[in-house]
């Protein structure tokens, strides 16, 4: 397709959700990935492993990106790369240059790893490489270490399982079956920890519960211990792989607590973690709780006013409940950007078709969605709140709250935190070109 870049057509960029009846709203074509990079790659989910070390086999082109990335957030002395070049490939041994490669690395590390965690590529899979062969070598080589087998394949991003799904399953490759404790539980497949006033949280310390979480391990041994848990939650659509897979590997159940903006699903999730658990749920705890969160609401858009304001995927999974949420509560909504329905996330859309159909979806991949003004908060004289990096950057607002993936914040106290984000947020003006360039937001190699 030819573009008039003196003219581009934006059409196909925008719906109203009224139109939408499909997972993916737009079409699949040549796609655009604007400025705003907070969010996570599979190379900063991975640092959230202690002890570990990547290792990279791939062609110069392909491990360029995520060089940068572990770059970015100085990690370098935790990764690793082995070129292949067009030689190898003829040649027909992959396997011999991925495991003397690796072990070449391994010898020569300052210290040793406790786990290493190694990436093939598209090309290992067009080639049909032997993956087990190599690590049962490396394994039997280095009997100290853990491998830990991961992909950089985005040739597979419309695959079963995703890329993303698969390195939030393999973070915990490196636990292995153990005696469990009925009184340990995980917090599984957040790249943020889970704030301990989280509302799952609270009701698991007071009733005398171990919680663990991978993003405050410290150490590998201290990592080691969640196999020890006999529950896993996760809150991640993309994290329901991974608990499937530690139910099979170690017996360990798990429930699924969305990121929901949506009090009963709150209420209905709480009281289902609390019968799991077989514990008491305070339910005065509770409705007191909801009225918190419901004064916020009220504070912040007492403040807000009729300030506009426009949300985007990078912020929540949820991002239709969110939206239903501030429109229940009298907010001004005016826009949202994503570019698919998760599919927890359709009873929201429905309610948002039913009430306010017109509400414009707007596509951030798509790459007509580079030709589409953005000028929203100019247009409003500066006054426009933004609740995402990539709406900040498309509505070239200076008002923004920066949240990445929920930022670890679940029920009631995900409601409270944002409300009181959302006023700090048009009390300052950020200088949001330099914010939403920091790669991986918040992470810590």
């Amino acid at each position: 397709m030819l573009v008039d870049l003196h003219d581009p057509d934006p059409s196909g960029a925008e719906v109203r959700v009224s139109e939408i009846n499909e997972t993916e709203p737009f079409r699949d074509t040549l796609q655009y990935t604007c400025p705003s990079r907070g969010t996570w790659t599979i190379t900063h989910t991975a640092t959230l492993v202690p002890g570990a070390h990547q290792i990279y086999v791939g062609a110069s082109a392909c491990l360029r990106g995520v060089v940068l990335s572990a770059a970015e957030f100085e990690g370098m002395d935790r990764f690793s790369m082995v070129m292949i070049e067009e030689r190898d490939i003829l040649s027909g041994d992959m396997e011999e240059l991925f495991i003397e490669g690796v072990s070449d690395i391994i010898d020569k590390l300052p210290r040793r790893p406790s786990a290493v965690m190694g990436y093939t590529g598209c090309i290992h899979h067009f080639l049909a490489t032997d993956i087990d062969y190599i690590y049962d070598t490396l394994r039997e080589r280095y009997p100290d270490i853990d491998f830990i087998s991961c992909y950089m394949t985005p040739t597979m991003e419309k695959n079963e399982v995703t890329p993303e799904e698969y390195i939030r399953q393999q973070i915990y490759g490196g636990l292995r079956p153990g005696e469990k404790d009925p009184m340990s539980v995980n917090m599984i497949g957040s790249n943020e920890a889970i704030t301990p006033e989280s509302d799952h949280m609270r009701l698991l310390q007071d009733n005398g519960y171990t919680v663990r979480d991978i993003c405050r391990c410290m150490t590998y041994p201290e990592y080691k211990e969640m196999n020890k848990a006999s529950l896993n939650i996760c809150s991640m659509n993309v994290a329901k792989f991974g608990a499937e897979d530690l139910k099979n590997r170690l017996g360990q159940d798990y429930i699924y607590m969305p990121y929901t903006w949506d009090m009963d699903e709150i209420d209905r999730d709480m009281k289902r973690l609390s019968e799991r658990l077989g514990v008491a749920l305070d339910p005065e705890r509770l409705s007191e709780r909801r009225r918190e969160a419901m004064s916020a609401l009220e504070s912040c858009r007492k403040k807000l006013g009729d300030t506009p304001i426009v949300i985007d995927m990078s912020s929540t999974t949820r991002f239709f409940s969110l939206a239903k949420l501030l429109l229940e509560n009298g907010f001004n909504v005016t826009r949202i950007y994503g570019d698919v329905v998760q599919p927890d996330d359709w009873d929201a859309l429905h309610w948002l078709q039913d009430n306010y159909p017109d509400l414009p979806l707007r596509a951030t991949k798509n790459f007509k969605s580079r030709y589409l003004p953005r000028n929203d908060a100019e247009k409003n004289g500066g006054r426009l709140l933004a609740i995402g990096q990539k709406a900040a950057y498309f509505s070239g607002t200076t008002h923004f709250v920066n949240m990445i993936e929920n930022n670890g914040w679940y029920g009631y106290e995900a409601i409270i935190r944002l409300c009181d984000e959302m006023e700090a947020a048009m009390d300052r003006e950020d200088d949001v070109r330099s914010i939403i360039q920091v790669k991986g937001f918040g992470c810590s190699a």
